[in-house]
């Protein structure tokens, strides 16, 4: 990875934040051109290649990411090593900012990927500096809090088809393709993944792909790719069983 005590070029970061893909991420889209400078400052970009590590659990909080391009993986592993992933970030959503002084996930990554990396403290002095990074901030936790309890009422309270249902339409309305007649969906996760996710095994979620495909609600390209041919369907599956 880039050195950590790196300078980046301020001028050289605000005009690659104007381009960023992920420019209108959570974080960065409240900002005005002065506050996105002194963010800019604070920038260094870097790359993880897939199945790398860019956080591991019980490391300490000394940086914070926002991703540019490619996905992560969040988990956390039990005493006894079952893992349960948390969550799976992609462009614009951002990692590690906590109250803790340890991070209680690890994070890696699914596939390339490329991140802007911040010093926490510089980040914490910007967001009392600045009460457009304080309401970005704000924003991203009340979503990340909106996430974590549909994760929750999934796993107390669908079935194993409603939450495979629920969570590829999650999928294509994070990936903005719901208004998009192919609804093509790129899943950068495998099978494994995806179960430690939902709280199943990979043999079921294997099972309920290949009865959706049979029921053609979904058509699958790729392992890594997947159309989604009866959305209202597969909206109906999400709430209870099909037969």
């Amino acid at each position: 990875m880039t050195d950590r005590q790196m300078t980046p070029d301020i001028h050289e970061n605000k005009i690659m934040c104007l381009a960023c893909p992920a420019r209108d991420s959570f974080l960065c889209s409240g900002l005005d051109d002065h506050e996105l400078k002194h963010l800019a400052a604070r920038a260094t970009r870097f790359q993880v290649k897939r199945g790398h590590s860019l956080i591991l659990e019980g490391d300490q909080t000394k940086d914070v990411y926002n991703v540019i391009e490619g996905d992560i993986a969040l988990s956390r592993l039990s005493s006894d090593g079952r893992r349960q992933i948390l969550g799976f970030l992609t462009k614009g959503d951002f990692i590690g900012l906590t109250l803790s002084d340890q991070y209680h996930f690890s994070a890696d990554a699914l596939n390339d990927a490329r991140l802007c990396r911040f010093d926490r403290r510089s980040i914490e002095e910007l967001i009392e500096r600045f009460p457009g990074m304080d309401r970005q901030v704000r924003r991203m936790g009340a979503s990340a809090m909106d996430q974590m309890l549909d994760l929750v009422f999934s796993l107390g309270r669908k079935t194993a088809q409603e939450r495979v249902a629920s969570f590829l339409i999650g999928l294509a309305h994070r990936q903005g393709h719901c208004h998009d007649p192919s609804l093509e969906i790129h899943l950068a996760m495998s099978r494994a993944d995806i179960a430690d996710y939902l709280g199943l095994t990979i043999e079921t979620v294997s099972r309920i792909f290949s009865k959706l495909k049979t029921l053609q609600i979904i058509r699958l390209e790729t392992a890594q790719h997947l159309h989604i041919l009866d959305l209202p369907k597969l909206q109906s599956l999400a709430e209870c069983e099909l037969a």
